[in-house]
């Protein structure tokens, strides 16, 4: 992938209001001031979804679950396990992200973590 190199700057004047107000959709998004504007200049669309922070809080303990999992089965400590509930689970919740990535149809961003269609 090739670099490629930001040398042009582009500046303009607002009010205090709309400083703040501008402050305010940089902060609700989780991307740094340069990447909101230059997404919303290119007119791509950025969507905060609030309701992904606790989905995704919960995937991060279901990951680390599965990860201790891992570690314990690999030292020899667990024989078994039995998944399926892990699996439908994890499956119904990729299912709804999936969906909130097709109706937003662009980019879904939460926090400091951006999903992107097709990733």
């Amino acid at each position: 992938m090739a670099e490629r190199t930001r040398s042009q700057v582009v500046a303009f004047r607002v009010t205090k209001a709309e400083r703040r107000q501008i402050e305010g959709k940089v902060r609700k998004s989780g991307l740094s001031q340069q990447a909101y504007l230059l997404r919303a200049a290119l007119e791509e669309p950025i969507c905060v979804v609030e309701e992904l922070r606790p989905i995704l809080a919960e995937l991060r303990g279901w990951g680390r679950n599965l990860n201790q999992l891992a570690v314990l089965a690999h030292t020899g400590r667990v024989q078994t396990v039995y998944l399926r509930e892990c699996k439908e689970v994890l499956g119904k919740t990729y299912e709804a992200v999936n969906r909130l990535l097709t109706e937003k149809d662009g980019v879904i961003s939460c926090g400091n973590v951006q999903l992107h269609p097709g990733a």
